[in-house]
């Protein structure tokens, strides 16, 4: 299993214990304060997705609440979530003289035993289902879009704080405006609001056109209303790599995202899959190669 494989490749504990606890998911070494008391205390649902994905994996909580921890100090440490990739926001044509603002993300290719990424559809009993790409182990996700038409995507993870201190990572915020929100204005509120750090820009878009950029330095925030389309490029080349390494335009592993079709479409390799939210309970998808 990646999750299983990801916690080894750490040297993390992989038992988890048999005994029921009565404790409360707050108490701990990694629960009980900093960062990780943070992540629990402030974002209630991706707790509740870290004990789904500890449960299923039959690993203990504070092993996978550590791979979050560890990625906050972004670079190398980020691993995959910090390496280069280029997101743009641009208007495509569709049939007609239909034209509409798409979201796009390059996706850089995992290491030898370094857990790739995944497509996958949330359901929440509460908020906005999505469709969404992350990896295996990652209670958010790097670029989605949901049944109301905003699509979130998150840049490369540049620097944060290492170790157990602070606030959790900001790449929590695009799995919470996935499920929160249906337009730019109370997604853009929360990415304010909500105790993060690092730095990292986020891009969203909604329905109606409207794009923006939310940019988080630290602790602070910054936001950039958008005019049009929008290219960015950032993180870390792989140990031993240079400019060669940098995503080529047409051929690089890719999501895109479309608010108005609600579809999201994703290339790894030769295969391209395409999946979006109907008004069905699942999402539909196509598989092209």
């Amino acid at each position: 299993m990646a999750i299983r494989g990801e916690v080894a490749r750490f040297d993390l504990p992989n038992r988890r214990s048999r005994v029921p606890s009565l404790g409360a998911l707050t108490v701990g070494a990694l629960r009980g304060s900093g960062a990780g008391r943070e992540m629990i205390r402030h974002f209630a649902h991706q707790a509740e997705r870290l004990e789904g994905l500890a449960r299923s994996s039959a690993l203990p909580v504070d092993s996978i609440l550590e791979l979050h921890l560890r990625i906050r100090a972004g670079g190398e440490r980020g691993g995959l979530l910090s390496r280069r990739s280029r997101i743009s926001a641009k208007t495509i044509e569709t049939s007609g003289e239909d034209k509409r603002l798409v979201l796009e993300r390059t996706l850089p290719r995992a290491v030898d035993g370094e857990a790739s990424w995944i497509l996958r559809e949330s359901r929440p009993q509460v908020g906005f289902r999505s469709v969404e790409v992350g990896l295996p182990w990652l209670v958010s996700s790097v670029a989605g879009v949901n049944e109301a038409g905003l699509a979130v995507v998150g840049g490369p993870l540049l620097w944060g704080t290492p170790g157990r201190d602070g606030f959790p990572t900001s790449l929590l915020l695009v799995q919470e405006c996935l499920q929160r929100f249906e337009d730019l204005d109370g997604a853009i509120g929360w990415c304010c609001k909500r105790p993060v750090e690092g730095e990292q820009t986020l891009v969203l878009a909604d329905a109606s056109g409207n794009v923006a950029t939310v940019v988080v330095c630290g602790r602070k925030r910054r936001v950039q209303p958008g005019e049009g389309e929008l290219q960015l490029e950032g993180g870390e080349l792989p140990a031993g790599e240079g400019d060669h390494a940098r995503p080529s335009e047409g051929v690089a592993d890719r999501v895109c995202l479309d608010p108005v079709g609600r579809r999201l479409t994703i290339r790894l390799g030769e295969a391209s899959l395409e999946t979006g939210l109907d008004e069905s309970s699942s999402a539909t998808t196509r598989d092209s190669r």
